[in-house]
């Protein structure tokens, strides 16, 4: 018997020591909002010097210590309803008026006969966590109100450009072919030329602009509707005839054996080609760039692009598809260009419903690979 008392005791005297030494708060309350018991953590939680201290002021929990007291009859209520309640959070005063945030856990405790004795749980200052949070979600606002703005900039900086660059496109066109007469000295047409192909290069960055806008704003929308493969291909090969020769490389276009169509929106799905072509095509001094459509199963069509150019790092991967990047500040010196191509071209196939793969070695090349459902 001896031994079952110092054994009650000595558990006794476990259970007082976690309680009074625990670094969350823990309370006994009634049900119409007394505190019963408390351990020390609680009382430096609200801001008292002692747990008395805190007992004897603290006689209404819910309009004393609650910012919003409705927070208490929530709190008492969810606890009649489930027997429990968990992660409960409110914001409460504590002695000296500061408001901070605390997460409770509690549940009810009854007798052997299923009447109710009192609520019992444990109290945890989150204040620190929900600064962070709210700081977060603060910056986060701002981070999107300054895409947002960025982004009505650049639609209406690119909308405003496109007006005087239609007239300067239209005229350069008709002195470079001298459509009103001959403009006496040739250099007057080769000159026009010039402005024309600027033009052009400039139009084509302030379409990408636009089409990125859109993109994010989600105000762009696709027209799927029948391809025919082979003839996108030759609209390719065709485009890029020029250039590739110019270049001094080859332009290998590789598509299915036979006549496929595949559903999807033409002009977005000739500019995804054109984009992927185009960037080949300028980093590629010697060697060839590989056109290849087919299918992948029964599930997949796949485009994939390969040349033999200076190929990436897989740090530079990373980079290239974010927008207005250059995969190395170096390049922007010796090739043209905003960085937006591959950033546009992956947001493209992906609102197809596909996925753009790179894969790149540095100094031996890129391989882009275009999934899309068949």
């Amino acid at each position: 018997m001896a031994a079952v008392l110092r054994k009650a005791n000595e558990d006794a005297d476990l259970y007082r020591g976690m309680f009074e030494n625990a670094i969350w708060g823990i309370f006994q309350t009634t049900a119409d909002g007394h505190y019963l018991a408390a351990n020390p953590a609680l009382a430096a939680i609200y801001g008292y010097a002692s747990r008395d201290a805190m007992l004897n002021a603290l006689t209404d929990i819910g309009r004393q210590l609650y910012v919003d007291p409705r927070r208490r009859d929530d709190f008492v209520r969810m606890m009649r309803d489930d027997g429990s309640v968990s992660a409960f959070e409110s914001q409460v005063y504590r002695l000296d008026g500061e408001v901070i945030w605390i997460s409770e856990s509690g549940r009810e405790v009854r007798n052997a006969a299923g009447e109710f004795l009192y609520f019992e749980g444990t109290v945890e200052d989150i204040t620190v966590r929900k600064t962070a949070e709210r700081e977060l979600q603060e910056a986060k606002e701002l981070a999107e109100a300054a895409s947002r703005a960025k982004s009505a900039f650049l639609a209406n900086m690119s909308h405003e450009l496109r007006t005087p660059l239609n007239a300067i496109l239209g005229f350069s066109e008709i002195l470079r072919d001298e459509l009103l007469g001959p403009l006496g000295d040739a250099r007057y047409s080769e000159y026009a030329g010039d402005i024309l192909d600027s033009g052009r290069h400039l139009l084509a960055v302030i379409n990408d602009i636009l089409d990125l806008t859109k993109i994010e704003a989600g105000h762009l929308t696709l027209d799927a509707q029948p391809v025919d493969v082979l003839a996108m291909l030759a609209v390719c090969e065709r485009y890029f005839g020029g250039a590739v020769e110019a270049a001094g490389i080859r332009l290998v276009i590789e598509g299915p054996p036979e006549e496929v169509t595949i559903t999807a929106d033409p002009t977005r799905l000739k500019q995804i080609l054109l984009n992927l072509i185009s960037n080949s095509v300028k980093f590629t001094s010697v060697g060839s760039v590989k056109v290849e459509a087919g299918f992948a199963g029964m599930s997949e069509f796949v485009f994939s692009v390969t040349d033999t150019g200076i190929g990436m790092s897989e740090e530079h991967m990373a980079k290239a598809l974010l927008p207005f990047l250059q995969v190395d500040t170096s390049l922007a010196r010796r090739y043209e260009g905003t960085g937006l191509g591959l950033t546009l071209t992956k947001s493209l196939v992906e609102m197809h419903g596909g996925t753009l793969a790179i894969e790149s070695r540095l100094g031996e090349g890129t391989r882009v690979r275009v999934h899309l459902p068949v």
